[in-house]
């Protein structure tokens, strides 16, 4: 028979030596297999664990309001024409906010305007009624002829060793005679040599004297004003003709000639 024991032997060898190595390779791969795994696992789990315990307080605060803005529903994009009409709508009350200004800046200038010209109405009313008592009391002592067109005849000075007092105007009879300023009626009535006489004290303390008139039309104490018709032209008393004899007694003194006087106080004769 042929002798079989070295090839048993040898297979032998061969089979140990084959199962060894499938012996060690499976267990490995098994291992690694399971390894892997594992490995990755503590790796995580390390990480985890430590950036837990190297994260501060304020740290974590940021992250967990992120994560709250990350979880939260976004809003949504704005509405172009929602956008526009909500522009509009500003600009339509920013608009509305200046009428109303100058409204009121309006009315403030038409108050002040209204007030102006009221203090203007009552100032020209003022100025008006100033001009009228300025012109009253121009006229009150104005001065004037008794008559108008005056004729001279017969001056002041001394005639026939008697003095003529006054100054002789050739009128015809029933010409009115006027007040010459504001005064007083000192006396109405016949006088002698004067016939029908009327006597004047004006404003300043002047006295004139109407000689020779053919009626009177005044009382004493009577007010006058410049203008006012006192009687009419005559030829009454020593007279040789119808005429108006006027007489000046400044301060109701002695008589002067009425010619100069009549000029110093604007009277054209």
């Amino acid at each position: 028979m042929p002798d079989r024991s070295h090839h048993v032997l040898h297979h032998s060898h061969n089979a140990r030596h084959r199962a060894n190595r499938q012996g060690t390779s499976k267990p490995r791969r098994f291992i690694a297999d399971l390894a892997l795994p594992t490995a990755a696992a503590v790796a995580l789990t390390l990480m985890s664990a430590g950036a837990a315990v190297a994260t501060s307080s304020k740290t974590q605060v940021a992250f967990m309001e992120n994560a709250t803005a990350l979880t939260s529903p976004q809003p949504r994009a704005a509405d172009p024409a929602a956008m526009h009409a909500r522009h509009l709508k500003e600009i339509e009350s920013a608009k509305a906010v200046a009428r109303a200004i100058q409204l009121k800046e309006d009315e403030a200038n038409l108050a002040v305007v209204r007030a102006t010209a009221v203090a203007r109405g009552v100032e020209r009313k003022k100025l008006a009624a100033a001009v009228k008592v300025a012109k009253r009391a121009a006229l009150v002592h104005s001065w004037r002829l008794p008559i108008t067109n005056p004729v001279k005849t017969s001056p002041f000075g001394y005639r026939w060793g008697r003095l003529h007092a006054g100054e002789d105007f050739a009128v015809s009879i029933g010409t009115p005679l006027a007040a010459m300023s504001t005064g007083t009626v000192a006396f109405a009535g016949a006088q002698s040599g004067y016939g029908n006489m009327v006597e004047i004290r004006y404003w300043d303390g002047t006295v004139s004297r109407y000689g020779h008139m053919s009626s009177v039309s005044v009382n004493v104490g009577e007010a006058v004003e410049p203008g006012q018709i006192v009687g009419l032209s005559g030829n009454t008393g020593h007279s040789t003709g119808p005429h108006l004899h006027l007489e000046i007694h400044p301060n109701g003194g002695p008589a002067i000639d009425p010619l100069p006087w009549l000029a110093s106080h604007h009277v054209a004769t």
